[in-house]
């Protein structure tokens, strides 16, 4: 059975998105202020785990609209990049 890890994603005072992410059973969390810091700090959690988890999102009520797009965005290369090197491995 995987192990749920939380992912909130916040607004700082200048008005960027940040990620907590954090593994409820280890007592680990990390502040992660772009993809690839959050990327590794999720490998690094999960590696703990065999890699056997979930991620339940959520969001502040007051991020913006424009933060939101950007992580939309980033989030939506990171998956493509994600299906490429699986498809890769899989020849």
């Amino acid at each position: 059975m995987p192990i749920k890890f939380t992912s909130h994603v916040e607004q700082d005072e200048k008005e960027n998105w940040y990620i907590q992410l954090t593994d409820p059973i280890g007592h680990k969390s990390a502040t992660c202020k772009s993809l690839d810091e959050y990327k590794i700090k999720l490998e690094e959690f999960s590696s703990d785990y065999g890699f056997d988890i979930e991620v339940v999102w959520s969001k502040s009520k007051d991020l913006s609209l424009k933060n939101i797009e950007d992580l939309n965005e980033k989030m939506a290369l990171l998956q493509e990049e994600y299906e490429t090197e699986i498809a890769e491995l899989n020849r």
